[in-house]
C-alpha cells in the first residue's frame, strides 16, 4: 500500500508540475513569439541598412568630378544652342504666336475722325456806307505811286511837327510840302489821272494849280512859270505836262527855281514822298 501511495504521490507531483508548465506556456508563449518576431524585424531592418550603405558608398567611388576640358566643352555647346535658338534657320518659316494676334485684335482700333464740312456761311449783303467808301478810296489812291512831277532833287523836306529853315524869310518855322528844286522852265507833269479844280497867281505862292483825284485825294503844285496849259474843270492824264518850273512864289526867291509840291488827303496836308518814287 506505501508503494502505491508513493507512486499515486509521485503521479500527482508529475501532473502537478506539468499542468503549470502548460500555464505558463499558455501565459508566456505569445510574449515569446512577439519578442521573436521583433528580434527578426529588426535583424532583417539592421541587414538591409547596411547593403544600402554599401551600395551608395559603392556608387560614390564610381562617380567621378568632371575635368576642365569637359566644362568648357559643355559651355560652348550651350552657348551654342544659344546662338542657334536666336538665329532664325534656314528654311524654317517663323510662325508668329497667336497670343500676338490676339492681343493686337484685343486693342481697340483708332477711330479716325470723320472731316466735317464747316457750312458755308452765305454773304450776306451789307449796304455800302459813304464814309467807307470814302477811305476805301482814297488807301487805293494811296497805295498808287505818284509819277514824280518834275525831274530834279528834294531840298526843304515836308516838317508840319518840326521847325525848319526858310532862307528867304530868314527864320524857322513849319514847311507844308516839299521843295524839288529843278531848272527855271522844266516841265511839271500831273502826279495821277484828274481834274483841273483851282489855277490862280497867288502873291505868296505863285502860280498854283490844283488837281483832284480819287478818294478825295488833291495834289498842288506852286511857284509855277504859267497858268496857260490847263484850264478848271480840265482832264488831264498822268504825267500829262500841266506848267513849267518858275520863280513866281515871293515867299522862295532866295531858293532859286523850284516846284512846291503839295498833296491833301481830306483837306489834310500829309507828306508828299510817302506817294512820291525816292528822290535822291
Amino acid at each position: 500500500m506505501s508503494f502505491e501511495n508513493n507512486d499515486n504521490n509521485n503521479n500527482n507531483k508529475d501532473n502537478n508540475e506539468k499542468g503549470k508548465l502548460y500555464k505558463f506556456l499558455d501565459k508566456q508563449g505569445f510574449y515569446l513569439i512577439l519578442l521573436l518576431c521583433v528580434a527578426l524585424v529588426m535583424t532583417t531592418a539592421i541587414w538591409v541598412s547596411r547593403q544600402d550603405e554599401e551600395f551608395i558608398a559603392e556608387d560614390s567611388t564610381e562617380i567621378e568630378e568632371p575635368t576642365e576640358v569637359e566644362v568648357t566643352m559643355m559651355e560652348d555647346e550651350e552657348e551654342a544652342a544659344e546662338d542657334t535658338a536666336t538665329q532664325p534657320q534656314k528654311g524654317v518659316e517663323i510662325v508668329e504666336s497667336p497670343r500676338v494676334e490676339k492681343e493686337e485684335e484685343a486693342k481697340p482700333k483708332e477711330i479716325e475722325p470723320k472731316e466735317v464740312e464747316p457750312k458755308k456761311a452765305e454773304p450776306k449783303e451789307v449796304e455800302p456806307q459813304p464814309e467807307l467808301e470814302k477811305e476805301s478810296e482814297a488807301t487805293a489812291a494811296k497805295q498808287q505811286v505818284m509819277t514824280q512831277p518834275v525831274m530834279g532833287k528834294v531840298g526843304m523836306p515836308f516838317a508840319m511837327d518840326k521847325l525848319v529853315y526858310h532862307k528867304t524869310l530868314d527864320h524857322w518855322g513849319v514847311h507844308r510840302g516839299v521843295d524839288i528844286h529843278a531848272e527855271e522852265g522844266a516841265p511839271v507833269r500831273a502826279a495821277l489821272d484828274g481834274e483841273v479844280v483851282e489855277v490862280i497867281n497867288d502873291t505868296v505862292m505863285g502860280i498854283t494849280i490844283t488837281l483832284k483825284h480819287e478818294g478825295d485825294l488833291y495834289t498842288r503844285y506852286s511857284n509855277l512859270s504859267t497858268d496857260a496849259m490847263v484850264k478848271v474843270g480840265q482832264m488831264v492824264d498822268r504825267g500829262q505836262v500841266i506848267s513849267g518850273v518858275g520863280r513866281t512864289a515871293s515867299l522862295k526867291t532866295e531858293e532859286g527855281p523850284l516846284l512846291h509840291f503839295q498833296v491833301l488827303e481830306d483837306d489834310t496836308l500829309v507828306d508828299p514822298q510817302g506817294y512820291l518814287p525816292k528822290i535822291d
